[in-house]
């Protein structure tokens, strides 16, 4: 996530100071980065998890693979009984949590940053609202962690923020 974090915000960045930055190229661009290689991955399992699953676990594999098409699989496996599902060793799509959580940072970063990059257009001042963004889910994260385990934490887009922050604190930083 912070290497990602790092990535994306200077491909952002460095587009915009050269006046070439567009949502929809940026857009097209993840799609055909993520895209293939989810796809490969998601028809490569099919036929092996029929074979090789039972029944219950075919259908959390089933749900899995369409949380993990929508990129909304952090929210499946968040919401899974673990004490009451299959072994994680038969979810073959378990990984997929982060990937849907780097997409959705992808969706709704590029818009926020964007927001940011114009609004404060000192780089110290951008440097402060990401290390306060940062902050905040850092300590989201603590709170939720406290409250009822870290499920929630662990899982979940505004309790990771602080993870790609780093990454564009790093890159702010190396700019400044």
């Amino acid at each position: 996530f912070v290497i990602s974090g790092y990535l994306i915000s200077n491909i952002i960045i460095s587009e915009l100071n050269s006046n070439e930055f567009s949502f929809k190229s940026f857009y097209l661009k993840r799609i055909r980065r993520i895209i293939p290689a989810l796809l490969s991955t998601l028809l490569i399992t099919i036929p092996f998890s029929y074979w090789l699953l039972t029944p219950k676990a075919m259908m959390e594999y089933t749900k899995s693979l369409i949380a993990s098409l929508f990129f909304y699989a952090n929210y499946y496996f968040q919401n899974l009984d673990f004490y009451n599902a299959e072994p994680t060793k038969t979810m073959p799509l378990l990984h997929t949590w982060s990937l849907a959580i780097e997409e959705q940072f992808y969706i709704f970063f590029p818009v926020l940053f964007f927001f940011f990059v114009r609004l404060f257009r000192k780089i110290n001042t951008l440097i402060w609202v990401i290390f306060i963004v940062s902050l905040l889910s850092f300590f989201l994260n603590i709170l939720l962690i406290n409250l009822g385990g870290s499920n929630p934490a662990f899982f979940l887009l505004p309790t990771r923020i602080w993870n790609f922050s780093i990454g564009v604190l790093a890159m702010l930083l190396f700019l400044s």
